[in-house]
């Protein structure tokens, strides 16, 4: 299923393991030679290296399903585990986010609105609770049950559970939630609209006072099989009719690693109202690059309808990439995986046929396949009818795409540990053959070397002074780029109309989006920081005998976040508006101005945001001036451990015979560096396709 990734994360970790092997050798050389450990100056690097590594080993996929009202999220779900694991044929699932993961053995964990947890160990147990608590009871299916759960019942409860008292649901906050579009827009089934709101006080009537005993989470545990190692699936509770997600389906949505909206193909129009809203979703506006619209029963129109709805949905949903978005069968993926394991597939038929269970476009392939003109095999005929490969490929290709950056960017520490090293004892080696040629002259580099780490240490001082001042001021580039994001948001929140329908909405994802923008901005320019410092240090070492790398501070990831770590303030503010407060305090308030409504929130909204660009700016003058400390405190660092370095080859007691073996020994370790940042680099290059 996603097998690229693994081979190509195996091939990574080989490639550590080298990493780990040359670094024994290392030290072993410098215990043999009487010479400081080259690694120790490197500890940073090789810590960042190692983390990732692990990183790698323990990684975790994550894949969010969601989608309307009958989609067949539990059938695509069961097609792709190759597992009726959940029940199917179902109108609505449950308000229950179920987490479905590998493991030794089936069990079912579940958690209950008041907190409670339960574990259902056995197949039959298992299989049974699922059935009875993946799927709504018949009488309310025609209601939006995970909205009145989420929204009424659960929240009421934990109310009444925090003050010690019985649950009591306010009228007032039924009647809005009767009136809200989300609510009566979700009355799919068009039962007249006093019917529909009665059964909904029914319901809410029926379950409040056992709200405790509402599932709100379903961890599913099966044994599928290395191939699932580290895989999960989270299946979301239905949308509703607007594409409005609960607050807990926004966090599986923002950490999902791909996202998959199902959308039956036939029996209602291609548009989808829904699908629209829920990639304005301000936690899929995050994640959008990672989200697959998946058109179900593509065996339910012939094949001509289905190239004309494919070139349809392109230019329906042109604002997501076509490579997302995927036309497929999940009962035919079904069929290709539970007939492929049966030995006498026609009594399997026959049996499904008498039954009244059999699709006809099984019937259709087996007869292509196995009549009396047919050929070709029929296992490969359902898969080609499913299209899984398709959802496969993209999977693997896109759904993967953090897990290949990981690949890369720890290729890229591995490589960057090579360069160094490789230019160490290069540098190293020339010194011992100087040695062996003429003591004297070499005693006279020496002291000139030392002489130049100095100057370089001196003007290094000076330059990074001068990138610091480029930064900060009224004038600097922390100011110029924080005001001119500000002023972008200004010009794009003025252009909303405030009369719209979705205004707050798309109020709400400019705002967001614009504080994304900010953290982006925020660590682009730490990095400009040392990056202008690391070009003030290359330039002074153009002339020397002295490789930059020798010299270059080893920043890494960690070195960023202890400098954030020491120079944050106030992130609350910033915090609080992330979490929706503006937004989910004032959505159901717009009753008398919208305009004056709207108006109120983009002040609230600009003032925030203002705020944000200021602590923006203080936290980045802080961190500059305490990166520029640590700048210069590594470099200095550095060149002292170059100088001891230096002293150990003037004052090292060895024969010329003993030179000689530890140029060679040198030399063989140079090689194998090469070897082997050549090979870290060839397998990077294969992982680059992935994250373009």
């Amino acid at each position: 299923m996603i097998t690229d990734y693994k081979s190509r994360k195996n091939e990574v970790l080989s490639s550590y393991e080298q990493v780990e092997i040359l670094i024994k050798e290392i030290k072993d050389n410098a215990l043999r030679a009487e010479m400081p450990n080259p690694l120790e100056r490197l500890e940073p690097l090789l810590i960042d290296i190692r983390n990732k590594a692990e990183k790698v080993r323990a990684d975790r996929f994550s894949l969010m399903i969601a989608g309307e009202s009958k989609s067949g999220k539990s059938t695509f779900i069961n097609a792709y585990l190759g597992v009726e694991l959940l029940p199917m044929d179902v109108k609505q699932c449950t308000s229950a986010i179920i987490e479905i993961k590998n493991g030794e053995e089936f069990c079912v964990q579940a958690t209950y609105a008041d907190g409670r947890r339960k574990d259902i160990s056995g197949d039959s147990a298992a299989r049974e609770f699922l059935k009875k608590n993946a799927a709504l009871d018949d009488e309310y299916r025609d209601i939006p049950v995970p909205t009145i759960n989420s929204e009424i019942l659960v929240k009421s409860g934990l109310k009444a559970k925090r003050k010690g008292l019985n649950i009591s649901v306010p009228k007032g906050e039924v009647e809005d939630l009767l009136n809200a579009p989300e609510v009566q827009e979700a009355n799919i089934h068009n039962i007249p609209m006093e019917t529909y709101k009665k059964k909904i006080r029914d319901y809410i009537q029926e379950k409040m006072n056992n709200w405790q005993d509402i599932v709100t989470k379903i961890e599913v545990i099966f044994p599928f099989g290395e191939e699932m190692q580290g895989i999960e699936i989270i299946d979301s509770p239905g949308v509703c009719a607007r594409g409005g997600v609960a607050e807990i389906t926004s966090q599986y949505i923002e950490n999902a690693d791909a996202i998959i909206f199902l959308k039956p193909v036939s029996g209602q129009a291609l548009e989808s109202t829904q699908f629209n809203q829920f990639m304005r979703n301000t936690s899929v506006t995050r994640n959008k690059n990672a989200l697959f619209l998946v058109l179900t029963r593509s065996t339910s129109v012939t094949d001509e309808d289905l190239r004309r709805l494919e070139a349809e949905a392109y230019q329906q949903f042109s604002n997501l990439d076509k490579r997302n978005i995927l036309f497929v069968d999940s009962k035919a993926e079904l069929y290709a995986k539970k007939l492929s394991v049966i030995d006498d597939v026609e009594t399997e038929l026959r049996s499904l046929n008498k039954a009244g269970t059999l699709d006809a476009f099984v019937t259709q392939a087996y007869t292509e396949t196995n009549g009396i003109f047919g050929e070709g095999d029929f296992i490969k005929a359902l898969q080609e009818k499913s299209r899984f490969d398709y959802v496969y490929n993209s999977l693997e290709a896109f759904g993967r795409k953090a897990h290949y950056i990981l690949l890369g960017s720890l290729l890229d520490s591995i490589c960057d540990l090579y360069i160094k090293l490789y230019s160490d004892l290069i540098f190293q080696m020339k010194m011992f053959h100087q040695k062996a040629e003429n003591p004297t002259e070499l005693a006279k580099k020496i002291a000139n070397v030392k002489q130049e780490l100095d100057v370089i240490n001196n003007k290094v001082y000076r330059g990074v002074d001068t990138v610091v001042r480029r930064f900060l001021g009224d004038d600097g580039i922390i100011r110029v780029e924080a005001n001119k994001a500000v002023k972008d948001f200004e010009n794009r929140v003025s252009l909303i109309d405030a009369r719209s329908a979705n205004a707050f909405d798309e109020l709400e994802r400019q705002s967001v989006k614009k504080i994304d923008f900010f953290k982006e901005l925020s660590s682009a320019l730490q990095r400009n920081v040392v990056s202008e410092f690391d070009k003030e240090l290359i330039s002074l070492s153009d002339n020397s005998d002295l490789p930059v790398e020798l010299l270059q501070p080893n920043f890494t990831e960690q070195t960023f976040d202890e400098i954030r770590k020491s120079t944050e303030s106030k992130a609350k503010e910033r915090e609080s508006y992330e979490d929706g407060i503006t937004f989910t305090e004032t959505k159901w308030r717009s009753v008398y101005s919208r305009n004056k409504h709207f108006e109120l929130i983009k002040t609230n909204i600009l003032s925030r945001i203002e705020t944000i660009k200021n602590d923006l700016i203080e936290h980045l003058v802080a961190f500059t001036e305490n990166i520029r400390t640590r700048y210069i405190e590594e470099l200095s660092k550095n060149a002292d451990a170059k100088k001891k370095e230096l002293d150990a080859i003037i004052e090292a007691k060895a024969t010329a015979e003993q030179i000689k073996e530890l140029i060679n020994d040198l030399t063989t370790l140079t090689e194998q560096i090469s070897s082997a940042k050549s090979e870290a680099k060839k397998i990077k290059g294969g992982i680059v396709k992935n994250v373009q």
